[in-house]
């Protein structure tokens, strides 16, 4: 009994083993069959990726090659500064009342009580940078009055322009009139044309040497009213503190050809700061001197001017 008992248990357990064997085949086969599908899905779906994606890279390269060619246009069009000949070409195309930048400053002093005096400046300036040329217009105006009478009456014009050229050097003109009441003359104009050379330039400093010929012509009041063959040497410089705060010097020589060893000679230096770049607003001090080796006269070598101020860039 116990051996049938036996023998009836390990048919069952074959029994068992078998039928499992059975589904775990058969689950393997569902598992394959569903896995090749799959797998046909997963290829289907990335044969229409590829051809979507042919499609996109056929369509951006056409804007691709719309932009290179817009951007070529445009690259040929807009010279740069080391194409002298295109920057030449643009800075013609420029009108002549467009690019410039103007400068407003004025300052007021005095006194009142056991000396009366009031002195006041006004100075106009504007400045023209392209390419090609570099172009400086000033005007200003000084007006002093000591014990109640008129001290000091003067007016100056300059205008100077630079035609740039590839390098450090460059040419020049410039032309200046002048008004001084207390002189030996009246008017007087002045002008000049030479070579400059840039000892320095680059984003704080500039030096720049001028060398030329001119003249100058007086008139009015007790003036000889003749015209003076001169030459000139100068330098002008400048030089970038910070951001907001710049100093300028100058200092021209002009010999006369008609008598040597007559001269004139101008200096001067200033500083400008500017306090509100917002609006422009800025402060400017400095002192200017004139010398003339033959006044006339009556008449001191020798004018210093100090001044200092309010302004604004606009």
């Amino acid at each position: 009994m116990n051996l049938i008992t036996h023998r009836f248990g390990a048919l069952a357990i074959a029994l068992t083993f078998i039928t499992g064997s059975a589904a775990l085949a058969s689950d393997r086969s569902s598992s394959r069959e569903n896995a090749m599908a799959r797998v046909e899905v997963a290829q289907h779906a990335l044969q229409v990726a590829q051809m979507e994606l042919a499609a996109a890279q056929a369509e951006a390269s056409q804007y691709t090659q719309n932009d290179s060619s817009s951007a070529t246009s445009t690259s040929q069009s807009q010279p740069t500064k080391a194409d002298g000949k295109e920057a030449s070409e643009a800075a013609q195309d420029l009108a002549w009342n467009e690019g410039w930048k103007y400068s407003f400053s004025a300052g007021i002093s005095g006194a009142s009580g056991n000396n009366e005096n009031f002195s006041g400046r006004v100075l106009l300036g504007g400045e023209r940078f392209t390419e090609a040329m570099e172009t400086k217009i000033r005007a200003s105006y000084l007006y002093s009055t000591s014990e109640g009478q008129r001290s000091a009456s003067r007016g100056e014009l300059n205008i100077q322009n630079d035609w740039l050229l590839e390098g450090p050097w460059r040419y020049f003109a410039q032309g200046k009139y002048e008004y001084e009441e207390f002189q030996a003359w009246q008017h007087r104009l002045s002008g000049a044309v030479g070579a400059g050379y840039e000892f320095i330039n680059n984003d704080k400093t500039t030096l720049i040497g001028r060398i030329g010929l001119g003249g100058s012509y007086e008139f009015g009041s007790n003036a000889d009213e003749k015209f003076v063959p001169e030459g000139l040497l100068g330098l002008d410089w400048s030089h970038k503190l910070s951001t907001n705060t710049t100093l300028v010097a100058t200092s021209t020589y002009y010999p006369s050809f008609d008598d040597f060893g007559e001269f004139r000679l101008n200096s001067g230096a200033g500083i400008e700061i500017v306090l509100d770049a917002e609006t422009g607003m800025t402060m400017n001090a400095g002192i200017e001197h004139r010398h003339d080796s033959t006044p006339g006269i009556g008449i001191r070598p020798n004018d210093v001017d100090y001044y200092m101020g309010i302004g604004w860039k606009f």
